[in-house]
């Protein structure tokens, strides 16, 4: 059973926010009570790190429910089954998580917000006993595919110069700057988040192989040839909590060479900092990423703001990102505009 009202989901995934916390303590203390081999184990850093991601579980799971998709919920239980897998952690334990979540929570909700968020753990729960296989990077039988794993194995090993001359080589060689972005900068980041998934590398090259990616676009932007022709201002952002930057980076340098004047703002500001701009530049399109299901009640806050605000000048507002791949109707729920998953159907579209 799912929630028709998008108020109705809103209050749901914001009362589950306002518990989160407690809820979380809650689950931990029961959790190391049945297991004391982990607090031997663990101490009160495992504790510490239990209670954190108790408090990611119901941050994803307000998302879903305000999104109404609880095959996104499902999909982020299937990710952290995978990763959890990878660390010789048994996919049982997020099972009893999300069941004592449940026993926690669903005395201090009523019962139709009872009933919903039921529906959604169950759904996680089911999940958790289908995690799906990580899928190969698509770049890989694409004209691009040997670009592609020589640039990452260039951001793996640390090698800047040599991540931007095998991108390079391929500009030269006829390849497009579109081409560069989705079939090699994207993939091999893809890969490195599905390494990272596996436990094949630490966090520390996780991060090195994205702060190199994130130079070799910073080299390259300056030789992107702009269409010429002006067809508007955009501003592109990702909303607070969105740590993820070189998604709404590569859209931002994608649409000033497609003709449009671009101010990317980055990702992880306060929705008052986006309002003030948009008030400032009065775009045309307003572009917001968001990766993560548990930041859409964010987005959809800003978007609320930015109706109610700004009215008939409102821009058009366009939103894209992986948490959007679970949710068809959010978009049209939260009177935005279209979604779009795809940055070559971005540049036909806008």
């Amino acid at each position: 059973m799912t929630i028709v009202s998008i108020s109705d989901r809103v209050k749901l995934a914001q009362k589950l926010l306002s518990l989160k916390q407690s809820v979380a303590q809650a689950t931990t203390n029961e959790f190391f009570r049945i297991h004391p081999e982990w607090e031997a184990r663990y101490g009160e850093r495992g504790r510490r790190f239990c209670t954190e991601d108790c408090c990611f579980h119901i941050e994803f799971l307000a998302g879903a429910i305000e999104a109404d998709a609880p095959r996104a919920f499902a999909d982020y239980v299937q990710w952290t089954v995978r990763m959890l897998g990878a660390r010789n952690m048994d996919a049982h334990s997020m099972e009893e998580n999300l069941a004592q979540i449940e026993n926690h929570i669903s005395p201090l909700l009523q019962p139709a917000d009872r009933e919903v968020v039921a529906a959604f753990l169950a759904a996680g729960r089911q999940a958790c006993a289908q995690p799906e296989p990580v899928s190969a990077a698509q770049a890989e039988h694409s004209p691009l595919g040997l670009t592609q794993r020589a640039f990452l194995a260039a951001i793996l090993s640390g090698h800047r110069r040599a991540a931007l001359t095998v991108v390079e080589e391929a500009l030269r060689n006829g390849a497009l700057h579109i081409d560069i972005y989705v079939d090699v900068i994207s993939e091999a980041l893809h890969a490195i988040g599905s390494l990272w998934e596996q436990n094949k590398i630490s966090v520390a090259q996780e991060h090195m192989a994205t702060a190199i990616a994130q130079y070799v676009v910073a080299m390259i932007y300056p030789r992107i040839a702009s269409a010429g022709e002006t067809r508007g201002s955009m501003v592109v952002t990702g909303v607070c909590g969105e740590l993820h930057q070189i998604g709404p980076n590569l859209v931002a340098d994608a649409m000033e060479a497609n003709g449009w004047s671009v101010r990317f703002l980055g990702t992880n500001l306060p929705n008052t900092t986006i309002l003030a701009t948009i008030e400032d530049v009065v775009p045309k399109v307003l572009c917001i990423s968001t990766t993560l299901v548990a930041n859409l009640p964010s987005a959809a806050e800003l978007i609320r703001d930015i109706r109610t605000k700004m009215e008939e000048r409102a821009p058009r507002i366009v939103l894209g990102g992986a948490a959007y791949r679970f949710t068809p109707q959010f978009a049209q729920d939260i009177g935005a505009a279209e979604v779009i998953l795809d940055l070559r159907q971005a540049l036909q579209t806008v």
